[in-house]
């Protein structure tokens, strides 16, 4: 049967698909040393209580895919409108917070911020422009689109519990279940990696839909002492199917001068802990 190996010929052919491509690193060291980077195929859920900075962490990591690897990134941020999707983007270019008010850029330096972080090539991200999730099979063509056609490498999925919006709770949990599984059998099949967000319950686990994170082969949990306003944000891998070396992952801290979730580095301290 088509389904069955056995010859060295596709015992070597599977060998070669096991070594999944690397897309890019972390942009943060001690979660990169953990994760050995991302891949493809992979799924990673980031798991977080709201408020805590999840869809800033996903800024970081888009703007790092534009400035360290050459793929096209699909963005798809179903919280909020596209304008300040592009402000975020020229604002990390900037190391200015462009999706505040009075950040002081005007509509042209945004414009200049963001064809610079793309370096002038248009194909680099396709933004998801559309808020209606209730069509399924529309949803999941565009996400192939986006790989197949488009020909991008990560997808940025922010928040896959927002598909479950204004269902009861039975409804969702089969609608996340269906979603995330179609999901990992996209990326698996179009060989290109998904983050995705999710909120989580009183427990700490994914709302509405434990097959989230049954079916990731990553799993981030990110955290802020919100009580204190504090700037930094901690990371801790609790599942990770490549490698397995899970636990605290170091942290993050946003820089409020530029708008930005940056790395620690010298001079660069944890502060408000």
């Amino acid at each position: 049967p088509d389904n069955i190996i056995s010859s060295f010929f596709d015992i070597e052919k599977a060998l070669e698909e096991s070594f999944e491509d690397k897309l890019m690193d972390y942009p943060f060291p001690e979660l990169n040393e953990k994760l050995y980077g991302v891949h493809s195929g992979e799924v990673i859920v980031v798991k977080a209580p709201e408020g805590v900075g999840k869809t800033e962490f996903f800024r970081a990591l888009e703007h790092h895919s534009l400035k360290t690897t050459e793929h096209p990134i699909g963005i798809i941020h179903l919280e909020e409108d596209n304008g300040t999707t592009v402000k975020a983007i020229a604002g990390y270019e900037l190391d200015v917070p462009a999706t505040i008010p009075d950040c002081g850029l005007s509509k042209k330096d945004i414009l200049a911020g963001y064809k610079r972080a793309v370096r002038d090539d248009e194909g680099r991200i396709h933004i998801y422009s559309s808020f209606d999730v209730e069509d399924e099979e529309a949803f999941y063509g565009n996400i192939r689109f986006l790989a197949a056609a488009a020909g991008c490498r990560i997808i940025y999925f922010d928040h896959i519990s927002w598909m479950a919006t204004g269902t009861d709770d039975q409804d969702a949990r089969k609608k996340l279940d269906r979603i995330s599984q179609k999901l990992k059998l996209l990326g698996k099949e179009l060989r290109f990696a998904i983050f995705e967000i999710s909120h989580v319950n009183d427990d700490g686990k994914t709302r509405d839909s434990r097959n989230i994170t049954k079916v990731a082969n990553t799993v981030i949990s990110i955290d802020r002492d919100l009580l204190s306003g504090s700037n930094v944000m901690t990371f801790l891998v609790e599942k990770a199917r490549l490698g397995g070396r899970t636990g605290p992952a170091g942290y993050a801290v946003f820089n409020q001068d530029k708008g930005k979730l940056e790395a620690p580095s010298e001079g660069l301290e944890k502060i408000n802990e």
